[in-house]
């Protein structure tokens, strides 16, 4: 289902009559992000600078708010020029959003435009007859004088977080300074903070709806088929352990048979919003990991299945763009969740070479080629996370990156094969394989 965000992100190939289509019936309301308006109106230019200004947006022109049939009603092509001449003449200084225009078939030449405001891309502060219109939830305002100051001095923030990347991370040490986990899967990224939140505390009522969300997303739910797929067990579900403080939240999750000496599946999710010493906090940083320990619960560890990688790491991947995760993100950070973005990448770390971790695969080894015991994998900004589709074709982009990078071959081969296999979600491994 198309969805503002997706929308925003996509190429603009891919926006298509059937996305709007699909938009508009959701019925979802004006809002941060979203505005509709039936015909070209000099009140476009100003909505133009007031989401560039704050978040960005969607402006769909050609569709009417009216309680009709078919909502999607279209304008003459004139009403792009319209819209360029106007943000030309009202924004100071002068400057168009995208614009992409989508025909309606048998409407004697009209189209939907979809106006497309990056923030990242406008000349910040945009100017309205010498003042600053901001975005509210469903209407503009104007910036106060600390709003103004604030656009002044910051960048757009989908510009920052596009700069901006997860700290390194390792695999945790023993007391023996060796590794203490078979492998690490990690994914993350860096929520917009609004200045209502910069000077708050993480709320606990917050980080609670948080720890729920996980407890009920897509990774909760993989890690526990894994759980029950090497023997029943305990499980601990998300639930603050280690180091926590007012503005940094640490929930852990475990699982595993009972009896173990240590649990061989645990999840950490952090979020770290940072002490601001009078500086205003521009982003949240959150993060969820995976970590497998079998060599320590079993004293044995086994190479690990391209079906459950793959299962891992949609799963990590879906969890951070599921509805409930990102309201509840969106609520800690202040923001409308419409805004909230995708995660950046895929951090993974092993305790042994790749080859041998991916071992009885069907990989290769190039003779001479090296290896490698990780990789850093940037996600693809135009794809929708959201749509299971689309993420899977990232997934196995990172899984093919990660193979080569190690000096393996096979890896396309073997996904065309799983994929066969079920269409729909990865073949599980047998229950009598720890991985």
């Amino acid at each position: 289902m198309t969805s503002t965000a997706s929308l925003f992100a996509c190429r603009p190939a891919d926006v298509t009559l059937e996305r709007v289509r699909e938009l508009v019936a959701i019925g979802q309301p004006e809002s941060l992000t979203l505005e509709y308006k039936e015909k070209y109106t000099p009140r476009i230019p100003t909505s133009v600078a007031a989401m560039a200004n704050s978040y960005g947006g969607l402006i769909l022109v050609g569709v009417t708010e009216s309680n009709v049939d078919d909502r999607v009603v279209g304008v003459p092509d004139s009403a792009i020029v319209q819209i360029v001449n106007g943000c030309h003449q009202t924004l100071e200084p002068p400057w168009e959003p995208e614009i992409i225009p989508v025909p309606l078939p048998e409407s004697g030449g009209r189209m939907v435009l979809v106006v497309r405001v990056d923030p990242a891309k406008a000349p910040r502060p945009l100017l309205v007859q010498g003042a600053a219109p901001i975005r509210l939830h469903g209407r503009n305002s104007v910036a106060d004088r600390a709003g103004l100051a604030r656009l002044i001095n910051e960048a757009a923030p989908q510009a920052v977080a596009a700069g901006l990347r997860l700290p390194p991370t390792d695999l945790p040490l023993d007391d023996q300074g060796q590794a203490s986990a078979d492998f690490l899967v990690r994914t993350g990224m860096f929520v917009p903070v609004d200045a209502s939140a910069t000077w708050l505390p993480l709320s606990e009522r917050g980080v609670r709806a948080f720890a729920d969300a996980l407890n009920n997303s897509p990774l909760h739910h993989a890690l526990f088929r894994w759980c029950a797929s090497i023997g029943e067990g305990g499980m601990n579900p998300f639930h603050r352990s280690g180091f926590n403080r007012a503005r940094k939240v640490r929930l852990l999750w475990q699982g595993g048979p009972n009896g173990a000496s240590a649990f061989p599946l645990e999840a950490v999710a952090r979020i770290d919003l940072p002490d601001a010493y009078g500086t205003p906090v521009s982003h949240l940083q959150v993060s969820v990991e995976v970590l497998a320990r079998f060599q320590h619960a079993f004293g044995r560890t086994a190479p690990l299945p391209v079906a459950r990688l793959h299962e891992l790491v949609d799963a990590l991947t879906a969890a951070l763009v599921d509805d409930k995760v990102t309201a509840a993100l969106a609520a800690l950070a202040g923001i409308d969740p419409l805004v909230m973005p995708q995660p950046l990448g895929l951090d993974f770390l092993s305790s042994t070479d790749m080859p041998d971790l991916l071992a009885g695969n069907g990989l290769t080894s190039v003779p001479d080629a090296g290896t490698s015991r990780g990789a850093n994998l940037l996600a693809d900004p135009g794809v929708d996370q959201r749509d299971p589709t689309e993420r899977r074709a990232l997934i196995d982009s990172w899984l093919q990156q990660i193979s080569l990078d190690a000096g393996l071959l096979g890896m396309e081969k073997v996904l065309e094969q799983l994929h066969d296999t079920s269409p729909q979600q990865p073949r599980r491994p047998r229950r009598t394989d720890p991985l």
